[in-house]
């Protein structure tokens, strides 16, 4: 397959690019009493091929090792070890791998929330990828434009479908322009050899006020709607711009007006694809609607939520377990008094929360923090900042003798953007603080501790900022 620059890709500044996937996986441990053992593999043993084909990350290691007879080819040091292993189909081998290397990104998106962050942060933080395998496994959406014919050719092999692709414009000038490219970049006939071969592909956009909306957002949802069902769903969601934007692309923000204006041009979309193809297709991000002041829209608006862990739809569902759970909660099973941390978008489904839990004699105070870390303009509760949830512990006049922080505003080991920690804000306050879950009632009543892999997982505030708010 011959896929359009391709072979032409730009250095992004300051950031290593993984040009391609080179062979060799890792060991990092080997479990007890499993077949790995057995073999005598050991931590730091790489592996480079399983029949014959190199194995450059899991993916490869799982596709190539569900045979029945397989011939595995390792390295340990200076000797090149090969054994042949007769097994049961579905039989593990028993390692765990250390982390593959990662796709670089190499755009420069006039709207990058990376390029958009302070200054000396943890270096994960600044990490941009556009990892087409971190798509399949996690969802992340990839640009496919760091792609060459063979990795294109793979997805297609070993069946990495769905396949999430941030699209932003079907026009090759406009996209082009969003990807900060010197010329046009296609898309569409990307997602067209990919549909072709039976990958299935959900779409976003990054609603740009001036660039991508109006007739250019009208194109690109009947683009996309065009080749549903293959095209799975369109997700819309607004740009995000922190006040660090010195030396990059002026852009205008998102209001109030521009999120109606979203809304309805969304709406009139999803009203008309409902009677031509039987779904919605498109749906708008959660922030359109708070911020418009809008109601959240019930749950037959979202077709199933397709889009849930990008944000879009997930005020609905938290309202909705809010509303099953309430009835059978007892207040007698709480014995403390909470405090429920929001960014400012939060506070306006959090407090009618809160009232109706303090009426059954539920102790409950919503506290919304302004973001001063990235600037005012950013409201979400997934890019809050430790130093920002501290001052406003400190000048809050009443704080419950619990804190709950909401589950997106740490990583996957529990630190927030700015490296404080829940146990951290708790020292500060002399209060005990824990990161809730995605249900309120959940997270008041069974006052644990949530483990941080419950979340997105992924250390990457510009994935965070669209989960919910």
């Amino acid at each position: 397959m011959d896929i359009q620059g391709a072979k032409d890709r730009t250095v992004l500044e300051g950031a290593p690019l993984v040009e391609e996937l080179a062979a060799g996986l890792a060991i990092k441990e080997v479990l007890l009493d499993s077949l790995a053992e057995h073999l005598e593999l050991k931590p730091g043993d790489t592996i480079e091929s399983l029949n014959g084909q190199p194995v450059r990350d899991a993916i490869d290691f799982h596709y190539n090792f569900n045979d029945d007879q397989v011939t595995l080819r390792l390295v340990r040091g200076d000797d090149t070890l090969v054994f042949d292993i007769e097994k049961d189909p579905d039989e593990v081998l028993g390692v765990i791998f250390e982390d593959m290397s990662i796709l670089k990104c190499d755009n420069k998106c006039v709207f990058c929330f990376l390029h958009q962050m302070p200054k000396k942060l943890r270096k994960t933080l600044y990490y941009q990828d556009d990892d087409y395998r971190l798509s399949f496994l996690h969802g992340a959406y990839v640009t496919l434009t760091n792609l060459s014919d063979e990795e294109f050719d793979r997805i297609v092999s070993q069946r990495l479908s769905p396949m999430y692709v941030s699209v932003h414009a079907t026009d090759p000038d406009v996209r082009g322009h969003l990807l900060g490219r010197k010329g046009p970049i296609d898309v569409l006939g990307r997602l067209d050899y990919l549909i072709s071969k039976g990958i299935s592909i959900h779409t976003q956009v990054v609603y740009c006020p001036g660039i991508n909306d109006g007739p250019w957002l009208d194109e690109t949802i009947s683009d996309l709607a065009d080749r549903y069902p293959n095209v799975v769903s369109l997700g819309v969601v607004p740009l995000g711009l922190t006040k660090f934007r010195q030396n990059l692309p002026e852009l205008t923000p998102v209001t109030e007006t521009t999120c109606l204006r979203a809304l309805e041009q969304i709406h009139a979309h999803q009203d008309r694809l409902i009677e031509e193809i039987g779904a919605r297709f498109v749906y708008a991000g959660d922030e359109f609607y708070l911020q418009s002041g809008l109601p959240v829209p019930g749950p037959e608006r979202y077709d199933g939520f397709p889009l849930v862990e990008n944000g879009i739809g997930m005020v609905r569902r938290f309202l909705d377990d809010f509303e099953q759970r309430l009835p059978d909660m007892v207040a007698s099973n709480v014995i403390d008094s909470v405090t429920l941390v929001t960014g400012a978008l939060g506070e306006q489904f959090l407090r009618p929360m809160s009232g109706r839990l303090r009426a059954q004699g539920i102790e409950t105070y919503v506290l919304p923090v302004t973001n001063e870390f990235l600037g005012h303009d950013i409201t979400v509760s997934g890019l809050l900042a430790g130093e920002d949830i501290l001052r406003a512990l400190k000048s809050s006049p009443r704080l419950g003798d619990r804190i709950i922080l909401p589950p997106n505003c740490v990583n996957h080991e529990g630190i927030l953007l700015d490296d404080w920690t829940p146990e951290d804000l708790g020292c500060e306050v002399n209060k005990r603080v824990q990161v809730g879950s995605y249900s309120l009632i959940e997270s008041i009543v069974g006052g644990t501790q949530r483990t941080p892999q419950v979340a997105a997982g992924m250390d990457h505030p510009y994935i965070a900022s669209y989960q919910e708010p």
